[in-house]
């Protein structure tokens, strides 16, 4: 229970970093100086509040039987039966999809703006993890009932990745503005 508090809680301080920056950034372009990305900060705000909702949901219990609903309309429609190349390929792909997100944002970390898009690999790694999660591959069920922490690390990592991306683009956004 203590790591799902701490998950929601590190989620929750991502997005309020997501949406000073975003706010900060509106005001840093009425003044003059560049702040497009200001719509960017303010998604990424709202992703990681969706994200820390539907763990505090999932925490209290308000998800129960969703699951088995999603199961038997995969059932209904056929899609149940070969479900195991689709995950393998879902898997595979998510996770070429979040190595590329993180490593596109790396080749931006050094633009003062465009530095978002590092901030967008750090979300993609703990949505992309989620979705993993959620296509339920037995493999990655057996790995996450042998490694728990592992849960914990991703969301913290990305948390803590986007949070200090965030903050030094509201450094930047002050240095600009003190020199104003």
């Amino acid at each position: 229970m203590s790591d799902d508090v701490l998950r929601v809680v590190a989620l929750t301080i991502a997005c309020l970093f997501g949406l000073w920056t975003a706010v900060a950034c509106r005001r840093a372009q009425h003044h003059g100086l560049p702040g497009s990305d200001a719509l960017i900060w303010a998604g990424l705000s709202g992703a990681f509040f969706l994200l820390s909702l539907m763990k505090t949901a999932r925490g209290l219990g308000l998800l129960r039987g969703f699951g088995g609903l999603l199961r038997d309309i995969f059932k209904q429609r056929g899609w149940y039966e070969d479900r195991r190349s689709l995950q393998i390929a879902a898997s595979i792909a998510i996770a070429i999809v979040v190595i590329a997100l993180i490593v596109w944002g790396l080749l931006w970390v050094w633009h003062y703006i465009k530095r978002y898009r590092l901030a967008i690999g750090f979300m993609g790694l703990t949505l992309g993890f989620a979705i993993i999660r959620f296509i339920s591959l037995h493999e990655v069920d057996a790995w996450n009932a042998n490694a728990p922490w592992a849960r914990t690390a991703v969301d913290l990592v990305a948390a803590a990745g986007v949070s200090a991306v965030a903050i030094a683009r509201l450094w930047q956004l002050r240095e600009k503005a003190a020199h104003l």
